[in-house]
């Protein structure tokens, strides 16, 4: 080949390069997020967080048939950095939490700061999406961007025309997670009757914020039967007031967990008893309680309410027996056997709640004796069910999560090859998870 031919190919390779990386899709920062946030805030750039797990269908469906527009990824890869997170890995729990990414697929737009502009809570066709990416570029240098709102709250939030507007910006990006500020515009308005039109389509456009005994769960329990308001609770608006009695209990949990406030939690389960939606209020109440001290992370309270649930399932289970019918009905798949192939035998199902109870628990044990009955309870999840990738996985987060890091290193490796081995669909996270944790034994080092 000529001199003049190679250039020819160079300078074609050049011009065609922008071509091809927009066919390939959004390009992915490789880094860690906050190298990301940086490359985000030193170009003047919106960063954009794919929030993803590993088992998300539609996140895949997302990243295959979505982020591969050639029109989307173009848009993106120009005016964006992109950073895909695994919120179930790394540094991911932190950071969905911080951003509230309560959805998977969760897509959420940053400006340099760190500050939200502008999020998505759900998969989409490529049409939408990409009109919705628009929606953000539009946002970014909005002097009212959700981000400086947020700010100057505190400093306004006796202003009506102010919190209307933060409220508005809210619903515009589809935030969640603002109970107070709902709660404080409802106590300084003056400009809606509650029992106008304006009062019945503003509450149900905030209807996910409204959590038992405030302010606008008052206005709804006082006004919804009244003449004026059965007027205008129609059609959709309907829809969004009958599902109101079962979300508000939900979104009452989640508020009371937010703010630490068992006051609430006692409320939403009154208001769920005598909406006939729970039967026993004590079993209710355990559960309830259970589910807010590991969320709130009070570990000797949570260790408390579940040991003796443990320890009844542990005792319950006759080992020898469960492990032998396994044993025999893995055989028979191996065999060919099709109804084997479909059957679930009860050892899946006491290993499965056996580590359903064991891996939150083990968060909060922190003495040797605690350490080491938790490390039986998982081995009796591993005999009745040998050679599981998932409980050989889970055990080695916990041998690490107890300071064994070697052992866990070696365990981990071996859930590897056993999630390979049977061709799960999760072997991608499991291997992952052996990487990640690699790096973190290397870096402690």
């Amino acid at each position: 080949m000529n001199k003049m031919k190679k250039l020819i190919y160079i300078v074609l390779a050049v011009a065609l390069m922008p071509l091809l990386i927009n066919a390939q899709g959004i390009t992915f920062e490789k880094g860690s997020f906050n190298q990301a946030l940086e490359k985000a805030k030193k170009e003047n750039k919106l960063l954009f967080v794919d929030g993803y797990a590993v088992w998300c269908g539609p996140c895949k469906r997302m990243e295959k048939e979505v982020f591969t527009d050639e029109r989307i990824a173009s848009l993106v890869n120009e005016n964006m950095i992109s950073f895909k997170l695994d919120v179930e890995r790394g540094e991911g729990p932190k950071l969905k939490s911080k951003y509230r990414i309560n959805t998977l697929p969760g897509f959420v737009f940053l400006n340099g700061e760190g500050e939200v502009i502008y999020r998505l809570t759900s998969s989409m066709e490529a049409d939408e999406f990409l009109e919705e990416v628009k929606k953000a570029l539009e946002f970014k240098n909005d002097p009212n961007s959700l981000g400086r709102l947020a700010e100057l709250y505190e400093t306004n939030k006796d202003d009506e025309t102010f919190v209307r507007r933060y409220l508005d910006k809210l619903i515009a990006t589809k935030s969640t997670n603002y109970v107070e500020v709902l709660e404080q515009y409802l106590s300084i308005q003056t400009t809606m009757e509650v029992s106008s039109k304006d009062m019945v389509m503003f509450l149900a456009d905030h209807m996910d914020q409204i959590v038992v005994g405030g302010l606008a769960d008052n206005i709804i329990d006082n006004n919804i039967k009244t003449t004026e308001w059965k007027k205008y609770v129609r059609k959709d608006i309907r829809e969004k007031y009958l599902r109101l009695p079962k979300n508000i209990i939900k979104q009452t949990t989640e508020y009371a967990i937010r703010t630490k406030d068992t006051t609430k939690l006692e409320l939403a389960l009154y208001d769920a008893k005598n909406s006939g939606l729970i039967r026993d209020l004590t079993e209710q109440r355990e559960r309830l309680y259970t589910h807010y001290f590991l969320q709130t992370s009070q570990g000797d309270r949570y260790k408390a309410l579940v040991y003796d649930d443990i320890v009844n399932v542990i005792n319950s289970i006759d080992k020898e027996n469960l492990r032998d019918g396994y044993l025999e009905l893995k055989e028979r798949r191996e065999s060919g056997d099709l109804m084997a192939k479909s059957t679930i035998h009860h050892a899946t199902k006491y290993s499965g709640q056996i580590l359903s109870m064991v891996k939150p628990y083990s968060k909060f044990a922190e003495t040797p004796e605690e350490q080491a009955e938790v490390l039986e309870w998982v081995e009796v999840a591993n005999y009745i069910k040998p050679d599981d990738a998932f409980i050989v996985s889970d055990y080695a987060d916990i041998l690490y999560r107890f300071g064994q890091k070697e052992e866990a290193l070696k365990v981990k490796e071996r859930a590897v090859k056993l999630a390979e081995k049977e061709e799960s669909k999760r072997a991608v996270g499991i291997k992952k998870d052996f990487e990640l944790m690699k790096s973190r034994y290397a870096s402690a080092l």
